[in-house]
């Protein structure tokens, strides 16, 4: 037992020496930066809004509706998976610890961290620790595998964080009612920074001819939390943490 104790101390503290190593191996700029010891995040390209920090949707939705009210533009292909998902709520993907997807992951009560960085934006969630890494300029492949969170695409709108996703897979459900999808989903997120940097005004257009019969865009509300931690998500029978 102790040699298995002096085995796991020994690879725990090679560990720490290798990452030691490899920030004093990185440039200066390169290196994460800290105030009072809380992470600054990330480097945003000069001239861009700085979204770094931690944030939570201000008014969480169950039920996504459109921008103006009203049902979203279900197909009767559509209406059928929907009205099948609302019969059974058991059959969410969550309950199975699975992920959440998008844009279901903007409107959850579960905070999260956006990084941005010159190259790239990552989004880190508390919920069932997601996270994901999007590259500026990134080129998708409509033909790509198809996955949970879409392949995706970052760029810049004036002052703008816009977001491009697709070749999503079908497993998840795009709100807590069972609203469905298909792999044609398409996303597109926006987020606009306030002047005063506390909160981000987004919206995200949802397109997929299987399941609407059109694109609709649905909005909500981000609000800066302090600090800059997550707590563990321990996905359980009843969901909580």
């Amino acid at each position: 037992m102790t040699s298995k104790i002096n085995l796991m101390a020994s690879a725990k503290l090679a560990a720490i020496a290798a990452v030691a190593g490899l920030a004093l191996a990185l440039p200066a700029a390169a290196q994460p930066n800290t105030a009072g010891g809380v992470p600054i995040f990330g480097a945003p390209k000069p001239g861009t809004p700085n979204l770094n920090g931690k944030w939570i949707n201000a008014t969480p939705m169950v039920a996504l509706k459109p921008i103006g009210g009203g049902a979203p533009p279900l197909t009767a292909k559509g209406k059928a998976e929907y009205a099948k998902n609302r019969a059974n709520p058991k059959s969410d993907p969550i309950n199975e610890c699975l992920l959440h997807g998008q844009p279901r992951l903007l409107f959850t009560k579960y905070p999260f961290m956006i990084m941005q960085y010159e190259t790239h934006v990552d989004f880190v969630h508390e919920a069932n620790h997601t996270f994901q890494i999007t590259y500026f300029g990134e080129k998708l492949d409509p033909d790509a595998d198809p996955i949970w969170l879409g392949h995706t695409s970052a760029k810049w709108e004036g002052k703008t964080l816009v977001i491009d996703g697709e070749t999503y897979n079908d497993q998840t459900w795009l709100d807590y009612t069972g609203l469905p999808h298909g792999t044609q989903l398409k996303t597109q997120e926006r987020f606009t920074l306030s002047k005063e940097g506390k909160s981000i005004a987004g919206k995200v257009t949802i397109t997929d001819p299987e399941y609407f019969t059109k694109p609709w865009t649905a909005a909500f509300t981000l609000t800066k939390q302090p600090g800059g931690t997550l707590r563990q998500f321990a996905c359980m029978a009843d969901h909580k943490m």
